[in-house]
């Protein structure tokens, strides 16, 4: 999946079930050594804005009402904790805690 950021930020996320599971907040490539062609990753904020969560979106429908993941809301919820980042891409440690968590 190539996708432009721009029109992803501030959108819901929904789960699998169509129910929001926080607001997109940054979009993040991973590293071009993992070979993943879909490359990009959501940081999705919750009702707090402390809990930030990166989401993989392989797979991911854009629709009118937000951007829907194959995933369910509590796999969400306990993905790996995001702490900001500078750049446009994962490290290599944050990919794999992505990759690992949703596989």
């Amino acid at each position: 999946m190539t996708v432009s950021a721009e029109p992803m930020i501030g959108r819901d996320l929904l789960d699998r079930d169509n129910r929001p599971s926080g607001k997109i907040r940054a979009i993040y490539r991973y590293p071009p050594e993992l070979d993943m062609p879909w490359g990009v990753a959501a940081v999705v904020s919750g009702r707090l804005l402390r809990s930030m969560h990166l989401v993989d979106l392989k797979d991911a429908d854009i629709e009118p009402d937000g951007i829907r993941v194959r995933y369910e809301r509590a796999i969400i919820t306990s993905a790996p904790h995001f702490i900001p980042l500078v750049g446009d891409t994962l490290s290599e440690g944050h990919a794999n805690q992505v990759r690992e968590h949703y596989s």
